[in-house]
């Protein structure tokens, strides 16, 4: 039998294509979706306009940020729109039931292996047997085997998420707290008043470990949530004939905080809408935000500690922090010309860096 689209991976990117997409078959390695979970799983007010979020399966909300710098003053951010902090599990499988209320025939524990292409007709292999497909939408993650196969894998850098879920002593309850000064960055992200996802993010090495245990101190962990992640690459192939990749799968993840989920829905969405455009309006839409985050995180990584302390100092001032606590951070090109025109500090500094950056 002729399947028009074959999805593979049913992570928030793989389900919600297919709750949109006629005639698809979701095929998921594990045998329960949304299981392991490798997320923090914090969301914009901006997913609202994407897709209806549940309200039992918000855990928390966030109303503020404590950005905390090297030298321990701490900076204050009163978001405009709170914050949710989702149960992924809970996440991934109102996704998935999105795709199943679509009519999606689903393959739970069939790993895809590969494909050969006969007469514009793909014939995927998965460990329990072979379909014949018109379509191949790969949403299997940052190591995505759609993309090995089909030869548009490209240059992967990747970097490592330790996390885990914990009692937490001490916790500001609606408040996620950020430290510049371990791994690229770490956070203590609440769910009450007891418990916390904590996690360090950067190169996976002793040094992140190490820092990893720092962040965690005597917090008893729960879950271990940890995962890879994918740096976003602007050259990623996105398609190959009738082969498409979205999320992780396609590198579609902001260097700034490494978050992918929202960026992940609009690809799926996108290529729902039209697969001949998904590619160029993706890069349009979202291509500009993704890499002003790849540059802000490639900055981030080479201020000093002092350098770390002086940008706390500038967005301690009263109109810089309210640009911070009125936009979303999903996309950055809307807020980072106001802060550039505001603050003459912001130029020297990123000065600073891209000489240090270049001479290195």
């Amino acid at each position: 039998t002729l399947i028009m689209i074959s999805v593979i991976g049913a992570g928030p990117a793989g389900s919600f294509y297919a709750s949109k997409a006629n005639d698809a078959h979701l095929f998921e390695e594990h045998k329960i979706v949304g299981r392991p979970v490798a997320c923090t799983g914090i969301l914009t007010d901006s997913v609202k306009s994407i897709i209806d979020i549940p309200e039992d399966i918000v855990v928390s909300r966030i109303k503020r940020f404590k950005i905390v710098a090297p030298n321990k003053k701490a900076l204050y951010v009163d978001l405009k729109k709170e914050n949710m902090v989702l149960d992924r599990h809970g996440f991934d499988n109102h996704l998935f039931q999105k795709a199943v209320d679509n009519n999606a025939r689903i393959h739970l524990g069939e790993r895809f292996i590969g494909y050969k292409q006969k007469d514009k007709k793909y014939y995927v292999k998965t460990n329990k047997k072979t379909y014949e497909t018109e379509m191949i939408v790969g949403s299997d993650g940052p190591k995505s085997q759609v993309a090995k196969s089909a030869g548009i894998y490209g240059n992967r850098q990747f970097i490592w998420g330790w996390q885990a879920r914990c009692k937490f002593p001490e916790l500001e309850e609606g408040t996620t707290e950020i430290r510049l000064n371990l791994g690229e960055f770490s956070w203590i992200v609440p769910e009450d008043n007891k418990i916390a996802r904590v996690g360090v993010i950067g190169v996976k090495n002793k040094k992140l470990l190490n820092d990893y245990k720092k962040i965690l101190g005597v917090s008893k962990i729960l879950q271990d949530q940890s995962g890879l992640i994918p740096l976003y690459n602007p050259k990623q192939k996105l398609r190959k004939d009738n082969i498409f990749l979205i999320g992780d799968a396609a590198t579609q993840v902001k260097a700034t905080t490494y978050g992918g989920i929202i960026y992940g829905l609009l690809a799926g969405s996108y290529l729902a809408e039209n697969k001949e455009t998904y590619v160029k309006r993706f890069n349009e839409k979202l291509g500009k935000d993704l890499w002003i985050s790849l540059k802000m995180r490639e900055f981030m990584n080479h201020m000093t500690e002092q350098q770390a302390n002086e940008l706390i100092d500038i967005f301690q001032k009263q109109n810089n922090n309210k640009i911070l606590s009125e936009h979303d951070r999903d996309f950055p090109s809307k807020f980072i010309v106001q802060l550039l025109m505001k603050e003459a500090k912001l130029w020297k500094l990123g000065f600073q860096l891209f000489k240090k950056k270049v001479l290195k």
